[in-house]
């Protein structure tokens, strides 16, 4: 196949392999991507007199039969191809001769990778957040469900004071809803046009880049054309950033998943389904989904590391260096929306033993009540903690849920202000749903039949 520079000579095979060994598969990713940003550049070549209507026209045909293609698996980069950009590029010029090679008129490959992984960005951002979303949604019915089961709450790892069901539950929807608001800050600073900007210097001829932006759902044209190249992986680590907190969220959801179905605990059942057994006891019933979690979570925090790293120290311009934050970015990112669409499965599985919870509150758990009842006496707290400190084994019996429900400040376990968090999901949802129509009513304008308004 032949190369998009290549002029009298041909690259060493090793060397060739090296730097575009995975390239391939991370590729084939991305080539839709590469499809709506060569359409828009058609079109807006169309404008600047480079291209006639009538050859944007068959360009668009084109690109959008490769759409048709990859959708069955029919066009695809394959090993000793060098990227998607080179596969689409030559594909037009098979089918086109001459028009096929105007496509790259004031385009670099820079750039197509750039909008390529902008996009492929967004749709995914999209997707995470209808995942998280729903996944809060579902950590507040299950809080709402049993907002006054009462559960030992912990410190330390050990019993510390009387919690709920409601109030565990309801701590991941919370959590949920403020990691897809750092998410949406992550999605604005990538939601910026850098088609456009070239190599990194821009191009001397009069593209018009705010036209692009439209045609490609985007809000904003990014504007320093230097800028744009450097900051492929700032505008990846900031999206991992909002990644890694969702991870750490289930993570801790995970690892107390596993402890509280434990034998010893028993506060929760989960699904068989759900499971996997062991080749040699066959008791056994290991609830392996939260044990990977746990593990997916650390490789997530160290994709964000890898680019980090990558990125640290890089001279202004372009550095091929950035074509290796593509990897460990794609692999967050699948990561986090298997993981979501397995928590919405999890989520659906689970259960709580609640006479084992009832009988897990037992009477030390009420001590720090226990000596609130003497401050309202008059007694100062301090006297109160020592006196009560010094007759544990004297304890009254509590009504668990009578202590639940006397903790009636915002946030406590009679207030936790669920239908609060209903509302921020729908504000959520609302918030996404127009950035996803902005951006979907685009992209289907892109690949209709449209011809440019001049």
């Amino acid at each position: 196949m032949k190369k998009l520079w290549e002029k009298n000579y041909k690259q060493n095979n090793i060397a060739e392999a090296y730097c575009f060994g995975d390239s391939a598969v991370l590729d084939n990713k991305l080539i839709t991507y590469d499809v709506f940003g060569s359409i828009a550049h058609a079109k807006m070549l169309v404008k600047i007199g480079i291209l006639a209507e009538e050859e944007f026209l068959k360009l668009k045909t084109e690109l959008n039969e490769i759409l048709e293609l990859e959708k069955q698996d029919k066009f695809q980069v394959e090993l000793g191809e060098e990227d998607v950009h080179t596969k689409v590029e030559n594909y037009l010029t098979e089918k086109l001769g001459d028009l096929g090679k105007k496509i790259h008129t004031a385009r670099s490959r820079n750039d197509q990778v750039l909008v390529d992984l902008r996009l492929y960005s967004k749709e995914n951002s999209f997707l995470i957040a209808n995942l998280g979303l729903d996944l809060a949604e579902k950590f507040n019915k299950f809080a709402l469900n049993y907002e006054f089961v009462p559960m030992p709450g912990y410190t330390h790892m050990q019993k510390a004071m009387p919690s709920s069901v409601g109030m565990w539950a309801g701590s991941f929807a919370e959590s949920i809803i403020d990691d897809l608001e750092i998410l949406k800050t992550a999605f604005k600073i990538n939601d910026q046009n850098p088609l456009g900007s070239g190599a990194a210097y821009g191009v001397s001829l009069p593209i018009d880049r705010d036209l692009t932006s439209k045609l490609l759902g985007f809000s904003k044209t990014q504007n320093n054309s230097l800028y744009c190249q450097v900051s492929r992986g700032k505008g990846q680590l900031v999206i991992i950033g909002a990644l890694t907190q969702i991870m750490l969220t289930l993570s801790r959801f995970a690892e107390d998943l596993l402890i509280f179905t434990t034998s010893e605990f028993s506060f929760f059942q989960v699904a068989s389904e759900l499971c996997t057994g062991s080749s040699i006891m066959p008791q056994k019933k290991n609830f392996d989904a939260m044990e990977i979690l746990r593990a997916k979570a650390h490789e997530v925090i160290t994709c964000q590391q890898r680019i980090a790293s990558i990125i640290s120290g890089l001279p202004s311009g372009y550095n091929a260096d950035f074509g290796e934050t593509k990897s460990p970015f794609m692999n967050a990112v699948e990561i986090v929306v298997n993981t979501l669409q397995l928590m919405n499965i999890v989520l659906d599985s689970i259960s709580p033993n609640v006479k084992i919870l009832y009988k897990a509150c037992t009477t030390e758990i009420f001590a720090t009540h226990a000596a609130y009842l003497l401050v309202k006496e008059g007694i100062p707290f301090r006297e109160a903690y020592q006196k009560i400190g010094l007759s544990l084994d004297q304890l009254p019996k509590f009504d668990p849920v009578e202590i639940l429900k006397n903790s009636s400040h915002v946030g406590g376990p009679g207030n936790l202000s669920l239908a609060k968090i209903v509302t921020e999901i729908e504000k959520g949802r609302r918030w996404w749903k127009e950035k996803i129509t902005f951006y979907e009513t685009a992209i289907n304008k892109l690949k209709g039949g449209e011809k440019y308004a001049k």
